[in-house]
Parts: C-alpha cells; structure tokens; sequence
C-alpha cells in the first residue's frame, strides 16, 4: 500500500461518514481510543479521527504506476472523495504517495499535471512519504 487517502479532524465522525461510504478503509482511528491498546505502559490517546483508503498497491519504486492508480482512483471515486473533503469534522484530505529513496539521500519528484489537477480539483493535499532504503539489504 504505497498511495493512501487519509483524512483526518478532531471533531470528524469517522464512523458516521463510513455508514454511507462505498469505499473499503484500510485504517480507522477514532478520537479518544488508545494509541496502544494492548500496552500497558502506552496509556496516550488519540487526538483526533482519521480514515485511510488504498488508491495504490504499485510498489515504492513504482512512482509512475502510483500516479496513473491514483489518477484512475480518483476519477472513478471522484464523488465519495469530495464528500469527504465536505464532511463536517474533516480538517484536511491528503493523497499520500510512498517512495523509496537510496544512499546518498537525495531525490526528486515530478507530478503529471493531470494528476495534480485532479488533487486540486477535489481540494486535496499532495504529500509524499519517503522511506529509506538500503541496497546492500537488498543484495
């Protein structure tokens, strides 16, 4: 699961706005439930409600095959997508796309423009999250 929709609010009904969604989550976090349930020691509570969806299952290398996913995903999702941005409680709606990046540390990323137009058009925010990778683990 390299590209998410994650929306999140303090005050946002997660369970409410689901009773109505055709989208399957893969996360939901609910204000007030415990970060670490099973923790004895982790008594820290969640501060605000949140929901995740998979736009893409295209691998942390597979920029490409994330973007062309999540252009598709969203198109077809567009409806459910921008009730969600209008959700009462929802504070912000990000695509988040997982990326690798390799020793030294450095990289760059180029959105398609129909892409960010899209993300733009449904009032979304565009992140990207990278994670470190190591090649000599991958020998």
């Amino acid at each position: 699961m390299s590209c998410m929709l994650r929306a999140s609010g303090a005050k946002f009904d997660v369970d409410l706005f689901l009773k109505d969604c055709s989208l399957q989550p893969v996360r939901v976090w609910r204000k007030g439930e415990r970060k670490a349930p099973s923790s004895q020691s982790n008594q820290k509570t969640i501060t605000e409600s949140s929901v995740s969806f998979e736009v893409s299952g295209a691998d942390f290398s597979e920029l490409t095959i994330q973007f062309a996913d999540a252009q598709l995903w969203l198109a077809q999702n567009r409806d459910e997508v921008a009730r969600l941005v209008r959700f009462p409680g929802v504070e912000g709606v990000s695509v988040d796309f997982g990326v690798e990046i390799r020793p030294p540390g450095w990289s760059s990323f180029t959105f398609p423009p129909s892409l960010t137009t899209l993300v733009g058009a449904l009032g979304l925010e565009l992140q990207i999250s990278v994670y470190p990778t190591n090649d000599e683990s991958e020998s």
